[in-house]
């Protein structure tokens, strides 16, 4: 049976970036295959050589605000991408691509969100809490493919904001569409 992990990743600090590490923080509480990968970026190596099957939740900005799409990640280390490395701050294809170069041949997908606002200290979007559903409807097909039932309960975007609230210390709303950046407590 293959072994499968879903990786949340991002910075709450960083407004919607910080979403798909809150949404695995809430999804850690009832299932065991998954993991905030938080803004550890090449940090998390020897951890993911681990498994056989990566499902990433991450925020890509080719996308519009809100918008869920599922991607297969191919992953690889070109020039480019390499040269751009920041420790904290890897794409998964990156992280996908250094896996395969120590030749751990893993299957892997990222399950992306468009953000609205990548704004130090700015609470999380309207727009990405409300396709926090989208989400773990797309993150139930993917591993259910695997054998894998996803658990949770509750209200999730609630629970988003709650995730933000300890990473701000405050109390944030979500902004408004058009207000992206702004800072609502």
């Amino acid at each position: 049976m293959a072994r499968v992990l879903a990786v949340g990743l991002g910075n709450p600090l960083y407004g919607d970036d910080g979403f798909g590490s809150c949404l695995a923080q809430y999804l850690m509480q009832f299932n065991d295959f998954v993991y905030d990968g938080d803004a550890h970026g090449v940090g998390l190596l020897g951890l993911l050589s681990d498994y056989d099957v990566l499902v990433f939740v991450d925020v890509d900005a080719s996308l519009p605000p809100g918008a869920v799409a599922v991607e297969r990640i191919e992953g690889s280390l070109t020039v480019r991408e390499t040269r751009l490395l920041d420790a904290h701050r890897v794409p998964p294809s990156l992280l996908v691509g250094y896996l395969r170069a120590m030749g751990r041949d893993v299957e892997a997908r990222l399950v992306a969100v468009g953000p609205a606002s990548l704004e130090l200290l700015s609470p999380p979007s309207r727009q990405v809490l409300s396709a926090a559903r989208a989400v773990l409807r797309e993150l139930e097909d993917i591993l259910a493919g695997y054998g894998l039932v996803l658990r949770w309960e509750g209200d999730p975007e609630a629970e988003i904001l709650r995730c933000y609230e300890r990473a701000l210390g405050a109390r944030p709303r979500a902004t408004a569409p058009g207000t992206a950046g702004r800072t609502s407590f």
